[in-house]
């Protein structure tokens, strides 16, 4: 096979990556993304909004005669829960009348049975507008403070008796946070984004070459081992550049609603998270650029792509089984087993810590696989893209790897 020449492989990534980046799809593409992004959060944010505004205005027929008191109190310390009692004197017949109109939203019937069961009716016009939700906490509190009024306790001791417990992590390293949990989960869905979108430009893109015999002038000049590579390094950081850009637009949307620096990243995960993200895109692209040039057309590619996408996502259909057990023996197993090796270790970071030597023998098999992985790819491109009018068998690809 040809040796590698690192110039000659810039200049193929080089041109590759200027041709694409101009191109409306790729502009469009790009931009459209973050459009939706920028949309979307700002329904969420105008919904939220809207229904923050809005006033909820529910009756309470007080049988007890004192309980309406407490919930008032407990109403007025909720800010953000925008809700109006009003105490109802009449009969519950016309107050359902009233809730029919129109005049309340609902209304609560509160009695001693009511209390000592914790079971409080609410009645409303329409079951589909119900909030339940938001009643519960406060009835909960309310129901709560009554029981140890009637228990004889003064006001500021069932204060300090029902102050809520919020239980809230901490690690022991002030250098791990919650980075560790999300990071891998995002390099993941980044490395599957990533190839979804550059691997499917590499694949048509050699597809295009060999239909249009380009393919014949470029082996003229460079080894078909620099094309392949060129061609991975450029369609590589084509997809970086997209993906930059919709976590760059990610960002801006999440800061309105959280505070990212509480997901920074040590240097020492960001170059492990790194060290998967392109050695497995590098396993991924080989594979992309091989069947590109083992099929004569578009369609025949369009199918073979969903197969060699769906090899490497096979951990995120049992990201579930992952999490709960990250130690079970299978897991360990599919993680040094080639194509799925990066999604299965990140997806694994994501839900425990991983032993040095573990991290060491996932890395040592995801290289040993990307060289071999590379060096397979290399043969079927050397041979296969000369292969102009039809599709290349498998016997043909086992007599490829085999010479």
């Amino acid at each position: 096979m040809s040796q590698l020449g690192f110039g000659n492989v810039m200049k193929v990534a080089r041109w590759e990556f200027l041709k694409s980046v101009r191109t409306p799809t790729f502009i469009i593409l790009t931009l459209i993304i973050p459009l939706i992004m920028l949309v979307t959060a700002g329904v969420s944010y105008l919904s939220a909004q809207t229904a923050d505004s809005e006033s909820v205005e529910l009756a309470v027929l007080d049988h007890i005669g004192d309980f309406y008191d407490e919930l008032t109190e407990h109403v007025d310390r909720q800010q953000e829960v925008n809700l109006t009692i009003i105490r109802y004197e009449g009969p519950q017949e016309h107050l359902e009348s009233e809730v029919t109109a129109g005049d309340y939203d609902g209304f609560l019937v509160v009695d001693e049975e009511a209390v000592r069961t914790g079971d409080i009716p609410y009645f409303v016009s329409d079951i589909r507008d119900a909030s339940p939700q938001v009643l519960s906490g406060l009835l909960s509190a309310s129901v709560t403070s009554y029981r140890l009024q009637q228990i004889g306790l003064e006001r500021e001791q069932i204060d300090e008796a029902t102050v809520p417990v919020t239980v809230r992590a901490r690690p022991l390293d002030p250098d791990e946070g919650i980075g560790s949990i999300i990071g891998p989960l995002v390099v993941a869905m980044i490395l599957m984004f990533s190839a979804l979108f550059s691997g499917q430009i590499l694949m048509y893109g050699v597809l295009k070459e060999k239909r249009n015999r380009i393919v014949e002038i470029l082996l003229s000049s460079i080894s078909s081992v620099e094309l392949l590579v060129g061609k991975m390094v450029g369609y590589g950081a084509l997809g970086l550049t997209q993906i930059a850009v919709w976590v760059g637009a990610g960002a801006l949307v999440a800061m309105r609603f959280m505070n990212l620096s509480q997901i920074a990243m040590g240097p020492g995960e960001i170059v492990i998270y790194c060290a998967y993200f392109l050695l497995g895109y590098a396993l991924l692209a080989s594979l992309f650029a091989a069947m590109g040039a083992t099929m004569k057309d578009a369609e025949e590619g369009s199918q073979a792509q969903g197969l060699v996408i769906l090899i490497p996502i096979v951990p995120i259909f049992v990201s579930g089984p992952i999490f709960m057990a990250p130690e079970a023996l299978w897991v360990r197993v599919l993680s040094h087993i080639p194509p799925f090796i990066p999604a299965t270790v990140l997806l694994r970071m994501a839900s425990t810590q991983l032993p040095v030597w573990e991290i060491a023998t996932t890395l040592i098999a995801l290289i040993a696989s990307v060289v071999l992985f590379v060096y397979a790819a290399a043969r079927i491109f050397e041979r296969g893209m000369l292969q102009f009018d039809r599709n290349i068998s498998l016997k043909e690809i086992r007599r490829m790897l085999s010479s």
